[in-house]
């Protein structure tokens, strides 16, 4: 019987684990949508930029 609940567990946290990545870069964007919409100046998978000033 045991084996009838471990799919569910492990469905909801890897459901849960991306929910987390995925507010995890969008923290990292700095909660802005627009980074990931300015397909000229950032790409989706360059949203941060580190400038050497």
């Amino acid at each position: 019987m045991k084996s009838k609940l471990l799919l569910p567990k492990v469905a909801t946290y890897l459901i849960s684990g991306g929910l987390l990545l995925i507010l995890l870069g969008y923290a990292l964007s700095g909660f802005s949508p627009d980074r990931y919409t300015d397909y000229d100046a950032h790409h989706w998978y360059n949203v941060i930029n580190i400038y050497n000033e």
